[in-house]
């Protein structure tokens, strides 16, 4: 599991909540109990949130701030929904005061919410008495979000069925990308996943299963670049109804010969960058120029 954990004392504890991307992102058809079914190759990044959580003993329920974002101080808050959840499960009974720093843009595809979920688990695990093991804590993520159990593999792993099918990825071709840079970039403005996944069911442009398995098998296999893997089915769902994204993809692949891909359902995107990359400056100038002064243009690299 990520080492979360960066500063401890008995009742208080920090912890970080990496984002991620998804290198490879296939959606296959759409299940009975309405989720899709999904084939997903998920790397963890080096930014990400801060939760900062205190047991108060003299005190009852869940008390959330979230500087910045007073939207997200409530109950709808997949954070309070983990705490909640693990008080419920645990028949623990004491007051959690958390501090939700926030460097993932809602909205954004990198796993945020999830992410600070999982987060928001271990962490009270940590503090509490009855403590429940990884498995356990994995199969109650996966009650609050699909992607939750993914946060809790180290290095890339790979989900599967609605996301809570995961394994990790030990290959060569994800080893290599440990450590490798990735430039985030995302217009000032979020992207609904249930419009985004709605819009895909309805043009029925999903990838078969078989395509994807074999995809991931070849690049495991060194049979197929990573630069080759890369692939986001939301991507056409996305760029009919926002079309400065591929004007900028296609900028970005001509003139600086990378290629650039949507994590999830957006807004966010990222680029891998070669190690010798020179011209990240004006990517960046670019990236200003063709979505705003506003937009959120962040330096990472994909961590173990």
């Amino acid at each position: 599991m990520i080492e979360r954990i960066t500063e401890r004392s008995a009742d208080f504890i920090k912890v970080f909540a990496p984002a991620k991307i998804n290198l490879f992102l296939a959606v296959t058809g759409k299940r009975a109990d309405q989720y899709h079914e999904l084939v997903t190759v998920l790397g963890k990044l080096s930014i990400g949130d801060t939760l900062a959580i205190r047991r108060d003993s003299s005190s009852k329920g869940i008390k959330l701030t979230c500087p910045g974002y007073p939207e997200l101080e409530n109950g709808n808050n997949l954070v309070f929904q983990a705490v909640e959840k693990w008080l419920s499960k645990t028949g623990e009974n004491w007051g959690v005061q958390i501090s939700l720093h926030k460097e993932i843009p809602p909205m954004s595809g990198l796993g945020g919410g999830s992410s600070d979920a999982v987060s928001a688990l271990i962490a009270v695990n940590e503090l509490g008495r009855n403590k429940l093991s990884n498995a356990e804590l994995s199969s109650l993520s996966a009650e609050i979000g699909s992607d939750c159990p993914s946060f809790f593999t180290n290095g890339l792993c790979i989900a599967e069925g609605r996301g809570e099918m995961v394994r990790q990825l030990g290959h060569q071709a994800a080893q290599k990308l440990i450590g490798k840079k990735v430039l985030l970039f995302r217009p000032n403005i979020g992207l609904s996943t249930a419009e985004i996944y709605s819009r895909l069911s309805e043009n029925q442009k999903y990838s078969s299963m078989e395509w994807a398995t074999d995809q991931v098998d070849r690049w495991g296999n060194d049979q197929l670049s990573t630069g080759d893997f890369l692939h986001n089915d939301l991507e056409g769902a996305v760029f009919d109804k926002h079309r400065y994204f591929p004007a900028l993809f296609e900028q970005i692949q001509s003139v600086y010969a990378l290629t650039p891909r949507l994590s999830g359902s957006g807004s966010a995107c990222f680029v891998l960058l070669p190690e010798d990359f020179d011209r990240l400056t004006q990517l960046k100038e670019a990236i200003f120029e063709a979505w705003g002064d506003d937009s959120w243009v962040k330096y990472a690299e994909i961590i173990n």
